[in-house]
């Protein structure tokens, strides 16, 4: 009995443990009309979390290949009461994958005599994914989204 509770304990700190390394934003599709009355799709940004990216490799990849799925992807990211959201509508929600630079340097001031450089952080929005699937994985504490890459236009 000890020894399962131990194992539980592990296995649980396994799982929090887990590095969350790629920041993306999860977008939501709203249609708005423009001045002459025509309706208007834009992609606005929904959600900002942290993700881990899962590529196809070896099996998997040929057997994706094979259907011409060779470009899906799945994220792994912490479960939160907004993601229930996204089961019941995939159409209207894309993940936007993100990074952050040193922007521009520019002339900050700590107070008037003293000038400071300042970076400013400029923020990149890389590959555009269409969720195909949402998946809870056992324990609920993680949710699994298996997208497909998309244009950058979606």
């Amino acid at each position: 009995m000890e020894g399962l509770r131990k194992q539980a304990y592990r296995d649980k700190m396994r799982e929090l443990g887990k590095t969350l390394r790629h920041r993306i934003v999860i977008q939501k599709r709203s249609v708005t009309k423009d001045p002459w009355g025509n309706q208007v799709e834009e992609w606005q940004d929904w959600q900002a979390v942290w993700a881990n990216l899962q590529t196809l490799w070896g099996e998997r990849y040929y057997a994706a290949k094979a259907v011409g799925e060779e470009n899906t992807v799945t994220f792994e990211l912490r479960r939160a009461p907004f993601l229930d959201n996204l089961i019941f509508n995939l159409t209207d929600y894309r993940i936007v994958e993100t990074h952050t630079t040193r922007g521009e340097r520019g002339i900050g001031f700590v107070s008037i005599n003293q000038p400071v450089v300042v970076d400013t952080p400029t923020t990149h929005f890389g590959r555009v994914y269409t969720i195909k699937r949402v998946d809870q994985l056992p324990g609920g504490t993680w949710v699994k989204l298996t997208c497909e890459e998309s244009g950058s236009n979606g």
